[in-house]
């Protein structure tokens, strides 16, 4: 995967799905979450077939993410061995392999975040924290407590959610 398009719109896709091979997002949704057109969308998608990444199985834009798209981004399908734990470690900067993971969960972060229907300052804040770990992530050296204190403010506000899973996944990552 050449093209930082494909991988942004394969990522989306990963995300809607859950990594599940077997689940179906339509590719307009995924281009209006990464806000594209329907026409480029579908172009993104297109070239995600062309590579073996995704398929489309309806009609009407319905595609789902193959073991090789799964495999191209690093990530593992939920099908798989359940992963361990996420822990930051104590080392000052980010390994290559926490940093691919903190990424898997500030993806279900935001997966979470799309569809709560809470009030805009909270809104505010969830974005605010996710725009500032993306950015520490943009750094060749990311540094853990940045992004354990990062981690900490967003298990806070999450805590007025019904995300459990992803409440007990940030648990875990602060506590570690």
């Amino acid at each position: 995967m050449d093209n930082p398009e494909d991988h942004a719109y394969l990522n989306q896709l990963y995300t809607m799905t859950r990594g599940d091979t077997d689940a179906q997002a339509s590719m307009y949704d995924i281009g209006a979450a990464l806000g594209v057109e329907k026409t480029e969308a579908a172009s993104l998608a297109e070239s995600l077939f062309i590579q073996e990444l995704a398929e489309l199985k309806t009609l009407s834009g319905g595609i789902r993410i193959t073991a090789k798209g799964v495999k191209a981004l690093g990530k593992a399908s939920p099908s798989s061995s359940q992963p361990q734990a996420l822990s930051l470690g104590r080392d000052p900067v980010l390994s290559a392999e926490t940093k691919k993971r903190v990424t898997g969960v500030l993806a279900d972060i935001k997966t979470v975040l799309e569809k709560e229907k809470s009030s805009y300052p909270w809104i505010e804040e969830m974005v605010l924290d996710i725009k500032t770990m993306e950015i520490q992530l943009l750094s060749p050296n990311p540094k853990t407590g940045i992004i354990r204190e990062i981690f900490k403010s967003m298990h806070g506000n999450l805590k007025q959610s019904d995300a459990n899973t992803l409440n007990q996944t940030l648990t875990a990552i602060i506590s570690a």
